[in-house]
């Protein structure tokens, strides 16, 4: 797992209370994008760093998480 990912695992509950059913991107464990669809955030992250590759999640709603437990 890369750090970006990590960091999306240890700020998880966070992003969803705060961006639950939008895309978000990271890069160097820095929330770069929040938006509507992933090549809307992707291409927004490229933007700020063309050298990294984003990891880009959609953040599920608390709705979406309770369908799996």
């Amino acid at each position: 797992m890369g750090n970006d990912d990590r960091w999306i695992v240890d700020h998880f509950s966070e992003l969803v209370d705060k961006y639950a059913g939008k895309y978000v991107a990271v890069v160097n464990e820095t929330l770069v994008a929040v938006g509507d669809s992933p090549s809307e955030v992707e291409t927004k992250a490229r933007e700020l760093d063309p050298e990294k590759i984003p990891s880009v999640l959609r953040v599920p709603r608390e709705e979406d998480m309770a369908c799996l437990l």
